[in-house]
């Protein structure tokens, strides 16, 4: 008996330009803005892909840094729980598009940082760790982890798309189009909004691309990893316009407002 398998790929495009931008913003204005405020600190600057906080020094400083990184984890694993929990087919795609996209942008934080010296975790001349001592050691340190980190997840998240498609050749065509097109919708949207930033191409390369293209590359491998096992399971992802049409707006919106930065 064949088992029935569809996946939209218009409504996981949809997913990538609703949750691209929702995610960069949990990031940066629940993340950096959000302990930078809390810390009696200005936020001076928010745009798609940064934050500048001014007025804090010293470890207030380095908390606002890290708060990115920090938030993304908690929000992984939040969404782990309530995928585990889920049982529509549409409900489950998308608690798992959430923690594995926030897993893996948390991991991919140390590997960029560790590898670059720059970015959030960063130790060179305008990272946020620059005054902290022995940079090359933080480095190596952050690399090691981020490398570890993110190859485990990578790992969960073939095993997690295995819980809902099962394994086997004949999950290949919904594997990649569910982890590859959420991937290249997420990254072709931050190039086109990070275009847009006052900032120039720095920021683009640096924050857009290194959030998108790199710290999400783990969908490259789930897509093309379908399992040894003949086993696929049922799994249906309909055309979804309420998802489409948000997606678009929230894309839109995210653009217009955030990618030519706000100023405070």
């Amino acid at each position: 008996m064949a088992v029935t398998q569809r996946i939209d790929l218009l409504t996981i495009a949809g997913w990538g330009m609703l949750l691209g931008p929702l995610l960069t913003m949990w990031h940066e204005i629940g993340g950096h803005a959000a302990f930078c405020a809390a810390q009696g600190g200005h936020v001076a600057t928010i745009g798609a892909y940064y934050v500048e906080c001014t007025g804090l020094t010293g470890l207030p400083d380095l908390l606002v840094a890290a708060a990115g990184v920090v938030v993304n984890a908690l929000l992984a694993l939040v969404a782990f729980g309530l995928w585990r929990r889920a049982r529509s087919d549409n409900a489950r795609l998308a608690w798992w598009l959430v923690w594995v996209s926030e897993a893996f942008v948390a991991a991919g934080y140390f590997c960029f940082s560790g590898a670059t010296g720059f970015g959030d975790l960063g130790t060179g001349p305008d990272g946020s760790f620059a005054a902290l001592p022995y940079p090359l050691a933080i480095r190596v340190a952050e690399l090691v982890t981020g490398i570890a980190l993110y190859v485990l997840l990578v790992r969960a998240g073939i095993r997690s798309l295995h819980a809902m498609l099962g394994t086997g050749q004949e999950t290949r065509p919904a594997r990649r189009r569910i982890a590859h097109g959420y991937y290249a919708t997420v990254g072709g949207a931050a190039i086109l909004v990070g275009l847009l930033n006052p900032v120039g191409a720095v920021i683009t390369i640096m924050s857009a691309l290194a959030s998108s293209f790199g710290g999400l590359a783990g969908f490259i491998s789930i897509g093309f990893a379908p399992g040894a096992a003949d086993d696929p399971r049922p799994f249906v992802i309909a055309r979804s316009w309420p998802v489409i049409l948000a997606g678009a707006a929230v894309l839109a919106a995210f653009a217009l407002v955030l990618g030519p930065s706000l100023r405070f």
